[in-house]
């Protein structure tokens, strides 16, 4: 099970469920907040002066999940002098982070131990953690599948960020035909897990600091590096693994190679996986989706001089779905739709890591140069009857994505009692999300064109800084930490090619103009050890998202089958604001007792100016075409969250020497939540709100490094989506069931050079539905919907296994 803990970059807020009087506090907690992060500047020299006969002699010591037993591959090898120099500073400059706030960190060993290949599989033990899916065949016909974003403590889709090594992943594609920005058409699935060092899963607003904010929460992979191989014992490395499973039918081939030529490191990591559709225990038939994809990963790291180090990485994945929608088979569509997908991404980047001894302004500074070029390609073929007429469509989506930046990130220890972390990002997007149909009428051969793109061609430039401070201190003679933080970010979008815009209504160009936007996140938090390694923290963050270019511009018409005459649209929004959270936490983390690890968190958040798409009042003037209905997104959502979860971890060999090796691990999680809708005044719960989860892993770990094994369940609680009052939809819920499911782990260590891992999940084949994948289909009243229900049970018993050969 993956440990939950304070993280480095990505701790986020949790929240004590206040009561309406929060309200009445926010406010100061604002001002303070930005206060505070400029008196961590201005302090400094006063704080020189308290450290020399007060501070502690260091920060408070924070406890980490221990990592099950290493072996060569893991990763597992003795640091250099100048390696273990720069953890330290690092660690110095992350300290504040990992005091305060919950992070789910999964290191490279579990991620190969799962077999895990995408989102979906890393979000299987964390409480109040999901990753919905757009199923094959749940939307219109040219509408893709696969996993769209992270559900954190029930907030989803765009409000969670996405970076690979810091560098932002594409928004997820919303649907304007489909008038919701819940749904999503295009998925995000832009990488392959077998690349990764580890993934840290940040729960709530992300305090102020590096990398892109998440106004519910956030989530950074990081990829392999060189070092994580090689040492100065350690020159050369390699292994091969293969990866077998079951629920997929999916094949992994992975050569992973590192080597070591005086200062230059390099590393490659090269995977190959196929497969088919994912299997279901449901009753009826999925759809087809034959698949293959290609990830590398290639990394040099050259030591220049002392206190200097140049890196480059060559990040690229591709993968290709023929799918065939066999659901879509009816009286419009005889033979149901087929489609070819095609994702893409690319990155290369340049990083510089700077060192100096003694330097005034910095004892780290982290540079960053980056391009990154992803799309998204789908072509969609089905033959079409209509009032006696049978076309041939040929539909060609897309979802492009070319961004330019860089990084800046520095730290500064001002003294024993107060460290300075601050950074400058800057980046330039380009997007573009085509639509065009060809369609062929069969009885004249006759060809009729239709663009209907689903944005406009949008520039994004975003410039941003962040300040971070730490002030140590006694608190009634316990060790205390202070971490002020203030981040702000100006955005500017910029429109092109507006003549593709909306053909059938020349008069909605005129809405979309250069925009550009700013706003100041602050956070604060509080972190007192109570004992050694164990400490408790309140903390407050801020967040904000701006409207993306999909929500500013995008579009559908219904022009092309109504006719020129009349018709409805959906339009974009040039006047939405920005959405707000205001996010307070308590809690405890660290190491109460000798052999326990405990991560325990209330939290409460507080959300403004949702965005949703709305009906708009009739406009003769400007769209005296639209007799059918007009619709553009509003901030027309209020919600609120809070809850609690609690995580933990027993090496049971601390009480008992029968026990050395077992531990257990336990963790849930619970929350409730309402909503609003500021145009209509209805109120319920908020939809995308995550049900009661829990776990609990008995695992052993042979002290020898013979081998192992872990039996783990986890527990969801039935939940039946009650009415979406932001989104606007009434109609009744499939009510998901509970759910018990087991899994079984185990691996051996097959002497110095090889190693294998084989699970079974499911292990008691149990029928069950992910709540954040299905909690909005309808409710089954037809055979219809019935076979759709049926079509997202998850795999039944399946089987992975995962053989690594170490050179």
């Amino acid at each position: 099970m993956a440990a939950t803990h304070q993280g480095a970059r990505h701790s986020a807020a949790h929240t004590l469920a206040f009561s309406s009087s929060c309200q009445t506090i926010r406010p100061r907690l604002l001002a303070l907040a930005v206060q505070s992060a400029l008196l961590s500047l201005l302090g400094a020299p006063l704080s020189q002066a308290q450290a020399q006969s007060s501070a502690p002699a260091g920060a408070p010591a924070v406890a980490q999940a221990p990592a099950a037993p290493a072996k060569a591959g893991d990763g597992a090898k003795p640091r250099t002098a100048a390696e273990l120099s720069e953890i330290v500073v690092k660690a110095k400059a992350d300290e504040a982070a990992s005091r305060a706030g919950t992070s789910t960190v999964i290191g490279a060993r579990e991620l190969g131990a799962r077999n895990v290949a995408d989102m979906a599989d890393m979000a299987r033990y964390a409480p109040l953690i999901s990753v919905p899916g757009a199923a094959s065949g749940s939307g219109n016909i040219w509408d893709g599948a696969g996993n769209t974003s992270f559900n954190i403590r029930g907030v989803e889709g765009n409000r969670i960020s996405l970076e690979v090594d810091g560098i932002s992943l594409p928004d997820a594609a919303p649907k304007p035909d489909g008038t919701t920005l819940a749904g999503f058409g295009v998925a995000r699935d832009y990488f392959d897990p077998q690349t990764f060092r580890e993934v840290r899963i940040g729960s709530g607003t992300t305090p102020a600091g590096a990398g892109a904010p998440g106004l519910g929460g956030s989530v950074l992979f990081v990829t392999k590096s060189p070092d994580d191989y090689l040492s100065d014992s350690v020159s050369r490395y390699a292994d091969y693994s293969f990866g077998y499973n079951s629920a997929n039918a999916s094949k992994m081939h992975a050569l992973t190679g590192a080597a070591q030529l005086g200062p230059l490191r390099a590393l490659a990591v090269l995977v190959h996986r196929d497969g088919a559709q994912a299997d279901s225990k449901g009753s009826v038939k999925v759809n087809p989706d034959d698949w293959h994809s290609d990830s590398q990963l290639i990394k040099f790291n050259w030591a220049l001089a002392t206190g200097h180090k140049l890196g480059f990485t060559i990040d690229n994945f591709d993968t290709k779905h023929a799918r065939a929608f066999d659901n879509k088979q009816g009286a419009s569509y005889p033979d149901g739709a087929t489609q070819d997908s095609h994702t893409k991404r690319t990155r290369y980047s340049v990083e510089h890591q700077y060192t100096p001894s003694g330097f005034a302004l910095f004892d780290t500074l982290d540079s960053r140069l980056y391009t990154q070029d992803s799309k998204v390609e789908d072509q969609t073929r089905a033959r079409y009857v209509s009032r006696g007429q049978t076309t041939l469509r040929n539909i060609e989506t897309g979802f492009y994505n070319k961004s330019d930046g860089l990084g800046l990130d520095a730290s500064k220890q001002l003294n024993a009692a107060a460290l300075l972390a601050y950074g400058l990002s800057w980046e330039q997007q380009d997007s573009r999300r085509p639509w065009r149909e060809d369609s062929t009428v069969v009885s004249t051969g006759a060809h009729q064109i239709m663009v209907k793109n689903r944005m406009v061609d949008m520039r994004t430039e975003r410039l941003a800084a962040y300040l971070r401070g730490e002030l140590s201190f006694n608190l009634g003679g316990h060790s205390a930490v202070l971490a002020p933080g203030l981040r702000g970010e100006r955005r500017k979008l910029s429109p092109n090619n507006l003549q593709g815009y909306v053909v059938a209504l020349p008069g909605a160009a005129k809405e979309i103009g250069d925009e550009s936007d700013f706003f100041l996140t602050p956070s604060l938090s509080l972190s007192v050890e109570l004992t050694p390694n164990f400490n408790a923290y309140a903390q407050y963050s801020r967040g904000t998202r701006l409207p993306t270019a999909a929500e500013r511009s995008g579009t559908y018409d219904s022009f092309s089958y109504t006719g020129s005459g009349a018709g409805y649209a959906v339009l974009g929004n040039a006047n939405l604001k920005k959405e707000t959270s205001n996010a307070v936490e308590l809690g405890l983390k660290g190491a109460p007792a000798a052999g326990v690890e405990l991560s325990a968190a209330l939290f409460h958040t507080r959300y403004d100016n949702f965005i949703e798409y709305a009906a708009q009042e009739p406009d003769p003037v400007n769209y005296p075409t639209l007799t059918y209905g007009l619709f553009r997104p509003e901030n027309v959502g209020q919600a609120s969250t809070w809850g609690g979860e609690v995580s933990s971890r027993f090496a049971l060999g601390r009480w008992s020497a029968p026990l050395k090796g077992y531990s257990l691990l336990a963790a849930a999680g619970m929350q409730r939540s309402s909503a609003r809708n500021t145009q209509s005044g209805k109120r319920s719960e908020l939809a995308s709100t995550l049900p009661y989860k829990a776990s609990l892993s008995l695992a052993y770990d042979d002290p020898a490094l013979r081998g192992g094994f872990s039996l783990s369940t986890v527990h969801v609680r039935g939940k039946q989506a009650r009415e979406d009052v932001i989104g606007g939809v009434s109609a009744a819920r499939f009510a998901i069931p509970s759910s018990t499911v087991l899994d079984l782990a185990t691996y051996w260590n097959l002497g110095k050079h090889a190693s294998l891992h084989a699970s079974v999940n499911n292990l008691s084949d149990r029928k069950y539905w992910d709540y954040a994948s299905s909690r909005a289909l309808p409710a089954g009243s037809n055979a219809a919907t019935l076979a759709d229900i049926e079509r997202q049970v998850r795999p039944g018993r399946n089987y992975a296994l995962n053989l690594k050969v170490i050179y």
